[in-house]
């Protein structure tokens, strides 16, 4: 049952358990640092400010737990499992019993703006899930082996975090032995009867996954003074 938005506690999963192999570097992408601020530090004094948040928590591995734990006292902060998903159910197990929605939250996207938190929410007023997407600008294709077809841009979406849900619809869905990527994906599969739209992302809210991107985001810092 969808909920009257006019008072809820919502709380912001922060997954901060990630190894950066990707980015080929020995700190975790989280724990780099931009302008001498963690990247993980950006996010999460996003969520912390925003007046519609109740609670922050922050999904972290072992290795950083002590670390996390000292440097984000206002935060709640957990161990996070192998896996991303295991992770997020991690974080919804350690929510607050009154938690009425949750808004899971890659920290490896320093710059979610904070209208994108209050949009994601006011969308639970008639949805059970949301997430926030940019329309990809290049070309698509689809490779198969030697072969490939093009696809049509206009129906394609990269699909960003925060990703929002009423807390019970997203812990049903880590209930199943269904797997995906990303929350939304998870809802889709495991409840055909879920309400879940998407609302316009923003570029400056991209992922570090390489080097350059942290130069891009350096960019956006800047535009943003």
């Amino acid at each position: 049952m969808l909920n009257d938005m006019n008072e809820t506690n919502n709380t912001a999963i922060i997954v901060a358990a990630g190894s950066g192999s990707r980015l080929a570097s020995d700190i975790p992408k989280q724990f780099l640092q931009l302008r001498s601020v963690e990247i993980l530090a950006y996010s999460v004094q996003t969520f912390l400010a925003h007046p519609r948040i109740n609670e922050v928590i922050i999904v972290t591995s072992s290795d950083y737990l002590k670390h996390v734990t000292d440097q984000y006292q206002d935060c709640k902060v957990v161990i996070g499992g192998k896996t991303r998903q295991d992770s997020v159910f991690n974080g919804l197990e350690a929510c607050a019993p009154d938690t009425e929605h949750v808004l899971v939250h890659d920290a490896a996207r320093p710059l979610v703006p904070s209208r994108i938190i209050d949009a994601c929410l006011s969308e639970l007023k008639t949805s059970h899930g949301v997430a926030p997407t940019i329309k990809p600008v290049d070309s698509m294709v689809e490779l198969k082996g030697n072969t490939f077809r093009n696809l049509q841009r206009d129906n394609l979406r990269i699909i960003q975090t925060p990703q929002c849900f009423h807390i019970d619809v997203l812990k049903a869905a880590h209930a199943t032995s269904k797997t995906d990527t990303d929350e939304i994906g998870l809802v889709k599969q495991s409840n055909s009867q879920a309400l879940l739209s998407f609302i316009d992302g923003a570029p400056a809210s991209m992922k570090v996954t390489r080097p350059i991107d942290l130069e891009i985001i350096e960019i956006y810092l800047r535009n943003i003074e």
